[in-house]
């Protein structure tokens, strides 16, 4: 940018061949470019104010030359003028400079040289300035409101509300809630919020229309400061009653662009939630059960983990425990309540009209307690398991005894055995075993049934496979027979209950399960996998089984790599089941899933043949990609890397007596192809990753002897492209450092001496950090892989 002010200046010199015109037609770009250099300044303060400074000495020189050509809005030049204002503006306001922003505003307003996109700049530069002071705030409230009223003395008719006026009050809104003067600044965006209501009430087509964010916004702020439960509800009940005003309209109507895009969501009704929980009332409790209530009859906006931290901390206060620990939870927004373990909520003496969710002096029902029980059962916890447990076996107590006219239907049962499944899920504690408790529940249901006791209750499909796939998650020696036991004692129920039926899905839990058994497990699963074939290809509904369950079979046959012939197995059970569906007999279609689990037992094969079955299986991929159409299973860059993983992973061909390192089977040989395949052009659009990097290092230093006079230069041209790529991770990294002699390590990283600066004297302490981001930049961050909860 320096060095195009230069040249600006050099056009400007009497000797240049340039007219004025020139120069001032290059300034909006010139503007631009310093915009762009703010951009990269990141967090550099003092070189975003240079780009700012830089920028408005141009924009001067452009308003000057527009006021002397007369230069106005419809103008071509004009055009560009507007656009250098508002990036001009903006940069002001990224340099922390709102005054300069709001004269260059009110010089631009003089010029007649704005639009709609510089007053939205503007507003949003001054509500966002960085000292908070709502003297700015309040200059963007006073543009606004006089561009209302501008555009309000517009023939009614022909005004429609949008989006881009309601996002700025919306920014305005924001600026006094996040302003210096906290009580003043919330007082004023409550106070815009009710303008744009009633505007909008009085004049549907008025520009001020408020939408969920308008009253997120402010509701959020009541809920943190102080107890302002009354205002919420006020401002929910508006809420409803505008969205249901929006659901009356007909869509296509020409009404339809002028209701209020409103619509209570989680979100806001999960803010009263937490000012109820904040709340010195004495009636919270009963206030936040019976929003609960009107949550849990909304499909779209049911109660989630914070709802239920908010109901639990009323529970722990009413009942007299310390909720210093979830008041602060609550402060700092996170998604888990008070402690369950300091939960002192007395289930023996339940006060039942804390229950009733229907407002009136009525009995509660069992969805009131569903609501309670969603509490303790969706927290994943053993201390919310078990207090799910209790207060069910009290409600038994309490149908027993007859002071409630309801027993605990199925539901409310399977609630608490998923509340031990969600347990099971992360459960390291090998004492207790959620899936038995489950399974403890799901017995004495059984056994009422067995025992021809039907009209109490009877287990239904979901029961059973809460249970089994929980035993599928345990850890215990035990669990995989328990899991396929009470698979066959549920087929036994599904012959007797229409409630019960057989699901693939449980047959595939199982089948998958005895991965974990590497001795008998691949014999239990083909038992399983053939039975199914057996019992169930015919089906049409559920109980058939499809490409999860072979996946599920030949995932156990990659686990359990100890047996040699699983590869094999895996191999033609995909074979098998192409050919089935070539000739129309079969029902199962092989996935990508199915060919990456077969590709995976021959890797895990430690196989010489590895690399060339795993080739093969790669291009019958690429085959069935062209030739049949099977977008599926283009291979991407994942599946090419097996390639390269089998060919790694294969045990090392220079040790064998007479071996020559030629062949197109031989691992370097295959390595090769598919490093060229993905380092030029395919129809498969697969690159080359790190990790294709990483296991052609692999393949180099496995197959070749590293006094090869080739190995060393290999490996170092194998570096430089890495380099080139931007694909140095910590896995190729490691992978190269594995491969090389020292010296040659350093002489690849550019000499020892640089490092040694840094206190890294010996190889392994250099990391992926210490080298060059250029040569790390094209590297993608690992996702999480974290398990995510499964509810049933």
């Amino acid at each position: 940018c320096v060095r195009i002010d230069a040249r600006i200046e050099e056009m400007k010199s009497p000797s240049s061949p340039f007219r004025r015109e020139d120069v001032v037609q290059c300034l909006p770009n010139v503007i631009t470019a310093w915009a762009k250099c703010a951009e990269l300044a990141g967090k550099n303060e003092e070189r975003v104010k240079i780009c700012a400074e830089r920028a408005g000495a141009h924009i001067d020189e452009l308003l000057t030359d527009s006021v002397q050509s007369n230069v106005g809005n419809d103008n071509f030049v004009g055009s560009y003028l507007i656009q250098a204002i508002n990036e001009t503006i903006a940069l002001y306001g990224k340099a922390g400079m709102p005054s300069r922003a709001d004269d260059l505003f009110l010089r631009s307003k003089e010029c007649k040289t704005r639009n709609l996109a510089t007053l939205s700049t503007i507003i949003t530069v001054l509500c966002e300035n960085n000292s908070g002071d709502i003297a700015f705030v309040e200059k963007a409230r006073g543009y606004l409101f006089d561009f209302e009223q501008e555009k309000m003395k517009i023939s009614r008719s022909f005004i429609v509300p949008d989006m881009k006026f309601t996002s700025m009050y919306n920014e305005v809104i924001s600026g006094f809630i996040n302003c210096d003067m906290k009580t003043r600044g919330l007082e004023q965006a409550e106070s815009l919020l009710a303008h744009m209501v009633s505007s909008h009430e009085s004049n549907p087509r008025h520009i001020a229309r408020p939408n969920t964010t308008t009253f997120a916004r402010v509701m959020s702020a009541l809920a943190q400061r102080g107890d302002n439960a009354y205002r919420l509800e006020d401002l929910l009940s508006k809420m409803e009653s505008l969205h249901h005003r929006r659901k009356s309209v007909p869509r296509g109507s020409p009404d339809a662009q002028l209701v209020a895009q409103v619509a209570p969501n989680i979100v806001v009704y999960n803010l009263l939630l937490k000012s109820y929980a904040r709340s010195n009332d004495d009636g919270a409790l009963q206030s936040a059960m019976k929003l609960l209530g009107r949550m849990e009859k909304n499909p779209d906006v049911s109660p989630d983990d914070l709802s239920n931290s908010y109901i639990l901390t009323l529970l722990n206060r009413r009942d007299g425990a310390d909720v210093n620990g979830a008041a602060s939870a609550i402060e700092n927004n996170k998604l888990v309540g008070p402690s369950l373990t300091s939960l002192n909520l007395d289930i023996d003496n339940l006060n039942l009209s804390d229950l009733n969710l229907n407002g009136q002096n009525l009995e509660p029902t069992s969805k009131s307690f569903n609501s309670i029980l969603n509490v303790y059962t969706t927290t994943g916890t053993l201390e919310g398991a078990e207090k799910g447990a209790a207060l069910l076996h009290k409600l038994e107590e309490m149908y027993g005894s007859g002071e409630i006219n309801f027993r605990p239907d199925i539901f409310l049962h399977n609630k608490v055995m998923n509340a031990w499944h969600l347990c099971e899920q992360n459960n390291n504690d090998q004492s207790v075993s959620p899936a038995a408790k489950a399974q403890e529940i799901l017995d004495s249901i059984c056994e009422q049934c067995e025992d021809g006791r039907e009209e109490e209750v009877i287990p239904n499909d979901v029961s059973f496979s809460i249970c089994i796939h929980s035993w599928c998650k345990s850890k215990l020696p035990e669990a995989t027979e328990r899991a396929e036991q009470l698979l066959r004692r549920k087929e036994l129920f599904a012959k007797k209950y229409d409630e019960v039926k057989i699901k693939s899905t449980d047959y595939n839990a199982v089948i998958s399960k005895w991965k974990d058994d590497s001795p008998k497990g691949p014999e239990r699963a083909t038992l399983l996998f053939e039975e199914m074939l057996l019992r169930y290809g015919d089906s049409e509904d559920r109980m058939q089984p499809t490409a999860a369950t072979l996946n599920a079979l030949l995932d156990v046959y990659a686990k359990c790599h100890e047996h040699h012939d699983l590869a094999e197995k895996a191999e033609a059970y995909l074979s098998k089941m192409n050919q089935l569906h070539k000739e129309g007999k079969g029902y199962i279609v092989p996935d990508a899933i199915s060919y990456r689990s077969a590709i995976d037992a021959w890797i895990r094969r430690w196989h010489k043949d590895s690399p060339r079955k795993v080739d093969a299986l790669v291009k019958e991929m690429m085959t069935k990609y062209k030739d049949e159409e099977r977008s599926d299973l283009r291979p991407d860059s994942n599946t090419l890397n097996l390639v390269l993983k089998a060919c790694a992973h294969a045990p090392a061909m220079w040790k064998e007596k007479g071996h020559v390192e030629k062949g197109n089977d031989h691992p370097i040989a295959i390595a090769n192809r598919m490093f060229s395949m993905l380092k030029g052009k395919n129809e498969y659009g697969a690159t080359a990753t790190h990790t294709t990097y990483a296991f052609m290092f692999h393949v180099y230093r496995q197959h070749m002897d590293f006094r090869d006079k080739r190995y060393a230069t290999l490996m170092q041209n194998m570096w430089k492209h890495c380099c080139k790529d931007g694909l140095v991770s910590k896995f190729s990294f490691e992978s190269f450092r594995d491969s090389v002699l020292e010296p040659d390590f350093w002489k690849a990283l550019g000499g020892r001496d640089k490092f040694t600066k840094l206190g890294k004297t010996q190889m392994n302490d250099v990391s992926v950090e210490d080298l060059p981001k250029e040569w790390t930049r094209n590297v993608s961050p690992l996702k999480n892989r974290g398990k995510k909860k499964t509810a049933y």
